[in-house]
């Protein structure tokens, strides 16, 4: 073999190398970007699924404050009762 083919031969398969190496790379870089995709579906459901629960929560929160409410409403309603029951007793017993 002449001295320009060896060179030839050598540069061939530097070449098919750097041919393999740049396919293994176009691979990786496409599952990169399926990856990428998929996490970026991922994380929008994610982000709506927080949106729902932030919702519930406020939801739930209002409702909880309504019932507190409520149920100082019905006490108050209770103590003044009491008090009115007191106040007919008190003319009851001075009449």
């Amino acid at each position: 073999m002449l001295p320009d083919e060896m060179e030839a031969e050598k540069n061939r398969k530097i070449i098919l190398a750097q041919a393999d190496e740049i396919e293994m790379l176009k691979t990786n870089v496409r599952d990169l970007q399926e990856q990428l995709t998929a996490a970026r579906i991922r994380i929008a459901s994610l982000n709506d699924d927080w949106a729902d629960l932030r919702d519930k929560l406020d939801s739930a929160l209002k409702h909880n404050k309504q019932l507190t409410l409520d149920k100082a409403n019905m006490i108050q309603e209770k103590f003044n009762l009491y008090d009115d029951i007191s106040n007919l007793i008190s003319k009851k017993g001075e009449g």
